[in-house]
């Protein structure tokens, strides 16, 4: 008998988990969260060109977050168990992404469109505090990222992500952590083998 994933677990959980949002906000708001897919490994949730229609949450697996150029691919982020994701600038503008999400492993993830979220937002007090938090963090993030890419150096990064994200050196190869950190992957070796 085929087993049956349930999506509906990992984002009421994670809802439940949340300051502010009132049970029936969270029951009610995670049922929104209705388009699923399961990516294998190499699948994209979003390749640039197309335009994203959801915000997308992790029940299981990793995904890098990548901006392909000519000569190599620039990754700027990852997203694991329990991370809201999607090509935000394409999401926010209704334009065609111009980086991919690409699956790193077996991914189960659930959507919620544009028009639910912005229903549920105006709808529910809960809803709206938790996302106006979720975007100022990923906000304060970028900046910090930013700041970091262009005043510290290579072990610095290594030693700062180690700090505050130990697990992604588990799940997810060394050479799309070196183009995060901003270094050649060579460069992170040497420094891994030092510490």
């Amino acid at each position: 008998m085929k087993q049956v994933y349930d999506y509906s677990i990992g984002i009421s959980s994670f809802l439940a988990q949340q300051p502010g949002i009132a049970p029936e906000e969270a029951l009610a708001f995670a049922l929104l969260w209705n388009k699923t897919k399961v990516l294998g490994r190499g699948d994209f949730l979003c390749a640039p060109g197309k335009t994203e229609q959801h915000v997308w949450f992790v029940n299981e697996g990793v995904l890098r977050l990548y901006y392909p150029t000519d000569t190599e691919e620039i990754c700027v982020g990852f997203a694991y168990n329990n991370n809201i994701v999607c090509s935000f600038p394409s999401y926010i503008r209704q334009q065609p992404s111009a980086f991919s999400i690409q699956a790193l492993s077996k991914c189960h993830v659930c959507g919620i469109s544009r028009t639910d979220l912005r229903m549920s937002i105006e709808k529910w007090p809960g809803i709206s505090r938790f996302w106006t938090i979720a975007v100022e963090m990923a906000l304060a993030n970028i900046i910090e990222r930013e700041i970091e890419i262009h005043t510290t150096t290579p072990i610095e990064r290594y030693e700062h992500l180690l700090k505050r994200a130990p697990h992604i050196f588990q799940l997810v190869p060394l050479r799309y952590i070196a183009t995060y950190l901003r270094i050649q992957p060579e460069t992170l070796s040497r420094i891994r083998n030092k510490s």
